[in-house]
């Protein structure tokens, strides 16, 4: 048989198909393959749910498990989280909206939350170290999910409190959509959700569900995130607070956080703490607004509704924030003066911190901010007693002060009425200091005047006492709490009336107060001279106060304290430490719900005429 003669194309395509046979003998020989009939592989197939893919491998059984299915890609309708990266959206009543934090960003890297604040707070602390390194030995990773609402809808009739958001949470590939009768339901309160997952190995599904309210009209607007190094947004409710009410007049209110650090000022992280950028912010609203408290735990929330704030980022006409180390151990503080308040109105105070601390927005862990619980605070009735704080003598002066508006103008005369009384206070306290620069203060222990005490706790008691005897803390004079003193009942109020011609105080104990020195004056005579407030009442300065001055100072000075039934109540008030916020008596770095608590060095105070500092021996 002659041999068939091939062309060069002929030739080449035997050749492809020769090697071809040759590589699919190959890979029969090195694997055992399996087939399945299409009606098989579409019984593990999710009936309403074909976007999927399945990789098929062997076992010892010869068949397929299910388990082997790789979970499927997001339905219709389900939106992505990556690691710490908000996604805003608004949602109308009854809408249910869907979300997805997918296994690749859940198991994909960490991201970074920087240096953190002075005094050992640094986000990569050993501890937080041993705790990663626990996570990477488990087979997935810890997640959190959070949600901020950050607008609600309004009442149709009142302020009342809008209905929350829903939050509901599957792990399930049959459940790609949790809601309402699905899935784990997350409780949102105050506009605020956190949900946290240990050992999350596949997609988190989220649904968020608008309540169906027809007494509300409008959107809601949320924040979601999802992190696996920690929540996104924060709220903390911790057993003490970390924000107080120091004191307020008619329109205004200084409020003051919990120490920062427990260091010595010669320590690196306390002298940190001082020059740092104030880190906390505040948020304050009217008691009125009710419509707060339905975002009063979320911090874009509170950003876009709350009437009043404290050093917030590129928000104008905002109020003051700085660093302090007055009051509570002369530890590092932040302080907020927050003006623009009504008169006797309740209002709500919410301390925040925007970010991290650090950083905050896309990207960053923990950049949604912080929100700790409200705390409740008020403002005075009238006019006659203004706030004052960071004085220069008396530094430790923070609360509101007698003053009358006309002379000194809240606008524009506080910083004249503060110098006012400053000035003096200073000035009387030179006189003191030449009397104790007789005292042999630097000399052996056996001469000393005290081996307990000594002329720098002296000066230091004596310095308490008289900022706190020449400057009287001022209330109300329509105030009732019983351990207020009326004081200076016989000038006119500022509005020219007074109090011999109220109706009302005219019985004979009224009388007695206005005949009294005592309570027809001020303790200060330069009060009644140079400020003329009209009648006010005063927080009398603390007992205590006047007991550690005689205790520390030489008993050559003379100082002594008032007996009990014969001037000790007319010049001192009792701390009370049962009363929970209720100052019964004030001291220098004091502010309410730490009225119980006694960290401070004690001051003094007196009744009396204050020209009698200048001598060496009286009775305080």
């Amino acid at each position: 048989m002659p041999i068939i003669k091939l062309s060069p194309l002929q030739t080449r395509f035997a050749a492809c198909l020769t090697a071809s046979v040759a590589l699919l003998l190959l890979y029969l020989t090195l694997t055992k393959p399996h087939f399945a009939y299409a009606l098989e592989l579409d019984s593990w197939i999710h009936s309403e749910n074909h976007n999927h893919y399945i990789i098929l491998d062997d076992d010892e059984g010869g068949g397929i498990e299910e388990e082997e299915i790789i979970l499927p890609r997001a339905e219709d309708g389900v939106s992505a989280l990556a690691n710490n990266s908000p996604q805003n959206s608004n949602i109308g009543i009854g809408i249910i909206q869907n979300w997805m934090f997918p296994k690749d960003a859940i198991t994909g890297p960490h991201g970074d939350a920087g240096p953190g604040l002075p005094s050992g707070r640094s986000k990569d602390s050993p501890k937080k170290r041993e705790v990663h390194e626990l996570k990477d030995r488990q087979s997935g990773s810890t997640i959190y999910i959070t949600l901020n609402t950050c607008l609600q809808p309004s009442s149709n009739t009142t302020d009342a409190i809008p209905p929350q958001l829903e939050m509901y949470i599957s792990t399930s590939l049959a459940n790609q959509k949790p809601g309402p009768g699905s899935g784990t339901a997350v409780s949102v309160t105050g506009g605020y959700a956190s949900f946290e997952l240990d050992d999350a190995t596949s997609d988190v599904y989220v649904g968020i569900a608008a309540p169906n309210n027809t007494a509300f009209s409008g959107i809601w607007n949320y924040e979601i995130a999802a992190s696996n190094d920690g929540p996104y947004h924060r709220f903390l409710d911790p057993e003490k607070p970390n924000l107080y009410f120091v004191d307020s007049d008619n329109h205004a209110a200084l409020l003051i956080t919990d120490n920062t650090t427990q260091a010595l000022p010669n320590e690196t992280a306390y002298q940190d703490w001082m020059k740092l950028s104030p880190p906390y912010s505040v948020f304050a609203s009217n008691q009125n607004q009710r419509s707060i408290l339905g975002i009063r735990k979320s911090f874009c929330g509170l950003r876009n509704n709350a009437k009043l704030s404290a050093n917030i980022k590129n928000v104008t006409n905002q109020n003051v924030a700085t660093m302090t180390n007055r009051g509570l151990g002369g530890k590092p503080k932040e302080q907020f003066y927050i003006a623009g308040l009504n008169s006797t109105s309740k209002y709500w105070g919410m301390l925040v911190m925007e970010g991290n601390s650090t950083a905050k927005g896309n990207g960053v862990v923990g950049g949604g901010g912080t929100v700790w619980a409200a705390i409740d605070f008020e403002t005075k009735t009238e006019n006659n007693c203004a706030l004052m704080y960071n004085l220069s003598f008396c530094s430790e002066v923070a609360y509101a002060v007698p003053t009358n508006p006309d002379k000194f103008s809240p606008e524009s005369g506080l910083p004249e009425l503060a110098a006012l009384y400053d000035s003096n206070a200073a000035k009387l306290y030179q006189y003191f200091n030449y009397s104790l620069q007789q005292i042999p203060c630097n000399t052996t222990s056996s001469a000393q005047y005290s081996l307990a005490r000594t002329c720098d706790d002296c000066a230091r008691a004596y310095k308490q006492w008289l900022c706190a005897v020449t400057i009287p803390r001022c209330e109300d004079f329509s105030s009732s709490s019983p351990f207020l003193k009326p004081r200076n009942l016989g000038q006119k109020f500022i509005n020219g009336s007074s109090v011999s011609s109220d109706p009302s105080f005219s019985s004979g104990q009224d009388q007695a107060l206005l005949n009294a020195v005592a309570s027809n004056s001020s303790r200060n005579p330069l009060i009644d001279s140079e400020v003329r407030p009209g009648p006010y009442k005063e927080v009398l300065p603390c007992e205590d106060l006047c007991y550690d001055l005689v205790q520390s100072c030489p008993a050559s000075l003379g100082f002594a304290c008032p007996l009990s039934g014969k001037g000790l109540e007319d010049s001192y008030g009792k701390r009370v430490d049962a009363a929970e916020g209720v100052l019964s008596c004030s001291y220098l770095g004091a502010a309410f719900y730490l009225s119980g608590v006694s960290t401070v060095t004690p001051g003094l105070s007196m009744f009396g005429m204050v020209f009698l500092a200048l001598l060496v021996g009286f009775i305080v």
